[in-house]
């Protein structure tokens, strides 16, 4: 949400609180308002969730403010008692986000010296106008899908731009570790502002969760390719680069470099990796040390590799089956 848009939700939240208090004639109108910019969140969920907190919160507050007021009477003292009893069940309870908007509007029984129905109920009234424009105006919030899939491209763009750069370190062009560690924070950053995002977006869709999931499920796939491709990227400078293997494993990332694509299976690619499995099964054995070691890496990094795709080609499965492609 931009400043722009919490700025209005904001404010004709609490201009419409304070102006309905006024009309039905309540008591410290101006409270309703201030309850409505406190309970104006960012998200839906968030705002529903406090709002109901608070609402319980409310009667809580009242009934230990009643009792105390009415044993030890109307003081600063009576009203730290009431504090002191408070808070504590409100955070046991789970409703410690009305401790400040409740407690404010217990300090109107201490003004007016009095815990009369008139003043719990012109209390509670306060509370339930503030949240329900709270939530009212929580409903109007544009829809990210444009940015999200902005996100996306930006994703699979630099997500190609790191398998090319480890596609051109295999074949011995230059391209450092330290480079490539850079392209893989950008795409870490990109992948945090998607999952960010998409968050968001979803507890903002409570009614038509299951499409917005389709975002976070993609965000967290990429999370865990993105590992995989850290951790081959940490493997590579103990590659011998002139082999046969290095060569062959080089034209695979190039290949998945140029296919990727959130609606690509990757069904051609797992058979690639398998063509390179049986190529290293009937290839000569190593003749030193350094070719044996170097090809074990390789083949660390192939059976890596091969989970990436598979964490690709099982995400595109579920989805496509659910269709729940935004």
């Amino acid at each position: 949400m931009n400043l722009t848009q919490r700025t209005f939700r904001i404010t004709f939240a609490a201009l419409f609180s304070i102006v309905l208090a006024n009309f039905i004639g309540l008591e410290n109108a101006m409270s309703a308002g201030i309850i409505a910019i406190l309970s104006i969140l960012d998200t839906r969920l968030e705002t529903l969730k406090t709002a109901l907190a608070r609402l319980s919160s409310t009667i809580l507050a009242f009934v230990i403010a009643s009792t105390v007021f009415s044993i030890l009477n109307f003081s600063v003292y009576s009203f730290g008692i009431y504090l002191a009893i408070y808070i504590p069940l409100a955070y046991l309870g789970r409703v410690d986000a009305g401790i400040a908007p409740c407690s404010v509007l217990v300090t109107h029984f201490i003004l007016a010296e009095s815990i009369s129905w008139h003043w719990q109920v012109n209390g509670f009234l306060l509370m339930f106008i503030g949240l329900a424009f709270a939530l009212l105006f929580s409903l109007w919030v544009p829809s990210f899908n444009k940015e999200l899939d902005e996100y996306v491209k930006e994703i699979e763009d630099q997500m190609s731009l790191v398998l090319f750069s480890l596609e051109n370190y295999l074949m011995g062009s230059y391209h450092s570790i330290k480079q490539i560690t850079e392209e893989l924070n950008h795409l870490n950053n990109k992948i945090n502002s998607l999952d960010h995002l998409a968050l968001i977006d979803y507890e903002n869709k409570i009614f038509s969760r299951s499409v917005q999931n389709y975002y976070i499920k993609y965000a967290q796939m990429r999370k865990q390719q993105f590992q995989n491709l850290d951790r081959m990227s940490e493997y590579l400078p103990h590659v011998l680069l002139d082999t046969e293997e290095s060569r062959l494993l080089a034209s695979i990332f190039g290949e998945t470099a140029e296919q990727l694509d959130e609606t690509n299976t990757g069904i051609e690619l797992l058979q690639m990796i398998e063509n390179l499995y049986q190529i290293f099964r009937e290839s000569e054995l190593p003749k030193s040390r350094e070719e044996f070691e170097s090809r074990a890496i390789l083949y660390y990094i192939l059976t890596d590799f091969e989970k990436f795709l598979f964490l690709k080609h099982d995400f595109y499965v579920e989805y496509s089956k659910m269709n729940e492609r935004p």
